[in-house]
């Protein structure tokens, strides 16, 4: 690798003042970048020495200012306090004015960085979206149009008022403080900036590359009063290549200083380079792909030679999950927002809850899948572990299908229990109280320090989270009582999404060894040998055009503030200047196509793999399409019949028996009848907020078989069940509300009022029918259990089920099956018992069939009718099981289901036929 900027600055530093270091400072665009260059220096001095003065920007420019910049959540505090004192109609509350806010101050520092004319500015502004508006058809303006302009006349008056708040506290935020520094200037009171400065000898300015206006303005008058040395850094290409959008900034450096322009490399031209890009399915697989690639391959792993660099910061944890131990040494140093921390999300979850609460009876109610998440979460279990209380809250709201929780029944919970006092926070009317919230997070993750700290965990990553954290709520709580403003739950909720959310945690380790995993911006002036670039895709790098603003972008480009476009071009300079010093380059992106639209590489990928090649031939693109196979996950689709495996399903057959609906589990999924049936694997029961089919359809035939329980054993009346059928009501609400207690409101009210329509219909349907039958109907059985054996192969197997209804009509047995959903003839009829196999099995015959074995057996009749009434019908019509054209199942068509039944058993317990998983199962377990 050529001699670095680094090495090259600091040799020029040794040569010229080899002495008196402590004199100097150093504005460089990161510490990091500046802990290299000491590094750097710290090698040609081989002995001990007083360190430069080494600062980033902002902290040089807070020195010469004297002022203080604010974080943005003071920021946006202290912008409401103008909204409010120059009385701005309509005067909106503090959540409606966050997200304006946040777009006003990101426009504020846009515009002092440009050292635009704000009141020239302003004033086209006004004008611009005038014109906008413009209709000629309509001579006056709407009241809402009217509001929308005044919006914009007003930006003039914030600006103005914000900054004479912010300067008269000796406040400011990034721009301000060049827009004062540059009144100062040409204001001639520039003696207390000098003797600011007078502690250094000489001053250095390394590695900005795009620098605003007012960093030119400032730069060129230190450069002239006190000497001040600008060094670039950049490639040949992006100097002479006019189209090249990485030099967009540099080009007019070079132009204007010629020689002087420190320093010009060209890296390209020169020595080999081996670019690999990887094509990928999906984030997972990228991160995969990156510990893979040091699995493999051993160079990766040479200390402080290589730098992972993560486009997307969330695939962070991914990625530090995927690297093998082998790798020794991890470095992070890229800013990591606490948007993707556990704790946000954990803050998410508790306003989504409290912002959902719906007042009922003067009484608050919280949604059940809300409560569920809460108590659920990972943050709470693992401060209070697997909580029985929690469990206990969880158990009763499936028990009693609570969609709507009383809050009284909640802290009636905790307060039975030993938890602590604080933790009924959690459930307190924040609508009411929002500080209640922050207090709440301050609380559990105070429990949550605590329990790492007594657990000794070593987890860098998670305690730097947790600090930036609080901290984050401490700010918060300090401006909410320094401010008083009367902040809604909603405004809370606002500023932890707009605001906080967006807060870096900047990690710290040993910047100097290991394997450095770090975004682009943390990359400036840095160089190393190998890179491993990931999510390198277009939208993510770069980033989707356009951003909020209140400024239109040609009035943006007209008054030199910068663009989108103009940020694409300093990300594009980042990744052509690290990219061209090194050797080995590895760029991983996302080629998956599901959801909207697709992913594809990033142009910046598509530009070096065109114009590389043609600079210098030694660069060598290869590329890959990343298939991975995980050993370490056992593969479900296919399970073979291990000894275990066959002792379980014997035991499940002889004990427990076969039943029509496991029989068509486990011709339809083999796998899934084993796991489900015979293991006992079953989704976990949850609230159930619309009524499931499989629960609508079993409280229908409760009710049905409560009504229908006085006339067992008897010929059926039409007078008589029309009479029962006056008590029917009591009997639907009574079924209903054991399943669901509470259907008062609401879905649930629907569903009632459903199956009391289907249960009243069947019933009168059926009146019907026995007025006209011509003759007697007998009713046998409600929910009969139907149960026999069967020798095969020396054992005995069990088989049962339940028969909705047996009657007998004319002597014969007829075994009914009520259906909610849709039946067609066609499904119950076979011409040969052998077309079940393969795409002609048909589950709903089968069944019918095995109702109509088990009860010729039970009820020791030759002569069966198996059929369904289908309850959605405004008919009843008995739709029968038909085999050999036969609907009165005799002899042959039995024992030919028994023979088939027999097979069925024979190929579960053949250890040569493994048990296979129906991927399109749609009542799969697993």
């Amino acid at each position: 690798m050529e001699t670095t900027f680094l090495h090259k600055l600091a040799s020029e530093i040794h040569h010229n003042h080899p002495d008196k270091l402590d004199k100097l400072c150093f504005v460089f665009p990161s510490k990091r970048s500046g802990l290299f260059f000491k590094k750097e220096l710290a090698k040609l001095k081989g002995e001990t020495f007083w360190s430069p003065n080494i600062v980033t920007v902002d902290s040089f420019i807070e020195q010469l200012s004297g002022l203080t910049i604010i974080d943005p959540l003071e920021q946006l505090f202290e912008l409401y306090e103008v909204h409010k004192e120059l009385n701005i109609q309509p005067q909106l509350s503090f959540d409606r004015f966050v997200d304006v806010g946040k777009i006003i101050l990101g426009d504020f520092n846009d515009i002092d960085m440009a050292l635009a004319d704000a009141d020239s500015l302003f004033e086209n502004v006004n004008d611009f979206v005038k014109l906008e508006q413009w209709n000629l058809e309509y001579s006056g303006t709407h009241k809402l149009t009217q509001n929308y302009l005044d919006s914009f006349s007003n930006l003039s008056k914030y600006y103005n008022a914000y900054q004479k708040r912010l300067l008269g506290a000796n406040k400011a935020y990034q721009g301000l403080i060049y827009r004062y520094l540059k009144g100062e200037i040409e204001s001639e009171r520039v003696d207390t900036i000098l003797d600011r400065t007078k502690k250094w000898d000489n001053m250095y300015v390394s590695g900005l590359n795009a620098l605003t206006r007012a960093e030119k303005t400032l730069f060129e008058w230190l450069t002239k009063e006190r000497g001040l040395k600008i060094y670039f850094e950049a490639e040949n290409q992006m100097l002479q290549d006019f189209d090249q959008e990485s030099g967009n900034f540099l080009r007019s450096f070079y132009k204007k200083e010629g020689s002087k322009f420190k320093w010009n490399t060209d890296h390209l031209s020169q020595g080999q380079k081996q670019i690999h890009t990887y094509s990928l399915n999906g984030n997972i697989a990228m991160a995969r792909m990156v510990g893979d690639l040091f699995d493999s391959n051993s160079s990766l792993t040479v200390n402080s030679e290589t730098a992972i660099i993560l486009a997307d910061e969330g695939l962070l944890m991914p990625v530090l999950e995927s690297l093998p131990s082998s790798v020794g040494d991890v470095n992070v140093t890229l800013g990591f927002p606490l948007g993707l921390t556990s704790f946000m999300s954990f803050s998410e979850q508790l306003f989504g809850m409290q912002k959902l609460v719906s007042i009922r009876n003067d009484q608050r109610h919280f949604y059940h899948k809300d409560v569920m998440k809460v108590i659920t979460n990972p943050i709470l279990v693992s401060i209070y572990g697997e909580n029985e209380l929690f469990q206990k809250i969880a158990g009763l709201l499936v028990k009693s299908n609570q969609v709507w929780i009383e809050e009284s029944y909640l802290r009636k919970q905790l307060e039975n229990s030993d938890l602590p006092q604080e933790i009924g926070l959690m459930f307190s009317d924040w609508q009411k109280k929002p500080i209640s919230g922050i207090q709440f997070l301050s609380f559990c993750l105070g429990r949550f320090q605590q329990n790492v700290e007594e657990s000794k965990q070593n987890d860098d990553v998670l305690l730097e989270q947790m600090y930036f954290f609080k901290n984050s709520l401490r700010k918060l709580n300090g401006y909410l009582q320094k401010f008083k403003h009367e902040i809604t739950l909603e405004g809370v909720r606002r500023i932890f999404k707009h605001v906080v959310s967006k807060i870096q945690v900047p990690f710290s380790g040993e910047p100097l060894a290991g394997i450095q995993i770090m975004g682009l911006l943390e990359t400036r002036l840095l160089s190393f040998k190998n890179v491993v670039f990931v999510s390198v895709n277009e939208g993510v790098f770069p980033s989707k055009g356009g951003f909020q603003s209140f400024l239109p972008f040609t009035l943006r480009s007209g008054f030199g503030i910068q663009t989108h476009q103009d940020r694409e071009s300093i990300f594009a300079y980042h990744f052509y200047r690290i990219l061209s010093q090194a050797e080995n380059i590895h760029l991983i992106y996302d080629s998956s196509t599901s959801g909207v639209g697709s992913n594809e590489k990033s142009r910046f990928i598509r530009q070096i793999e065109h114009e590389w090649p043609e600079i210098n031939a030694e660069i060598q693109f290869k590329h890959h399409i990343g298939i991975f196979e995980d050993g370490k996950i056992e593969k479900r689709n296919v399970l073979q019949k291990t000894p275990e495996v066959i002792e379980n399903i014997t035991k499940y057959l002889t004990q427990k028996g076969l039943s029509p609906s496991a029989l068509n589990t486990y011709v339809e999924s083999p796998i899934d009848f084993y796991y489900g049936n015979v293991v006992g694997i079953r989704q976990p029961n949850a609230v159930e907020e619309d009524v499931e089919h499989n629960t609508f359809g079993s409280i229908v035939h409760e009710c049905l078989e409560e009504f229908y329980i006085p006339f067992e054993n008897a010929v059926l009346s039409a007078s008589k069940l029309l009479d029962a059928l006056k008590k029917v009501d009591l009997i639907i609400e009574k079924q209903f509300s054991k399943v669901i207690p509470n259907y008062a409101r609401g879905k649930h009210y629907l569903s009632f009022y459903s199956v009391a329509k289907y249960v009243k219909r069947f019933i009168k349907l059926d009146i019907d029918f026995l007025k006209k039958s011509e003759f007697p109907v007998t009713l046998i059985a409600n929910e009969l259990h139907l149960k026999t054996e069967l020798q095969i192969d020396g054992l005995t197997f069990k088989f049962g089920g339940k028969a909705d209804r047996v009657e007998s009509r004319q002597g014969v047995p007829h075994v009914i099956d009520y259906k909610t959903g849709g039946v067609n003839q066609s499904d119950l009829t076979i011409k040969e018992i052998e077309d079940l196999s393969g795409v002609k099995y048909k589950p709903k015959f089968v069944q019918l069939l095995m109702y109509a074995w088990l009860t010729s057996v039970q009820l020791k009749s030759d002569r069966v009718v198996s059929g369904i009434y289908t309850l959605r019908k405004s008919e009843l019509e008995l739709l029968k099981a038909k085999l050999n054209n036969q609907t009165i199942l005799g002899k042959d068509e039995l024992d030919q289901f028994e023979q088939f039944v027999t097979d069925k058993v024979r190929e579960m317990l053949n250890p040569e036929i493994d048990l296979e998983r129906n991927p399109d199962y749609q009542f799969a377990v697993f």
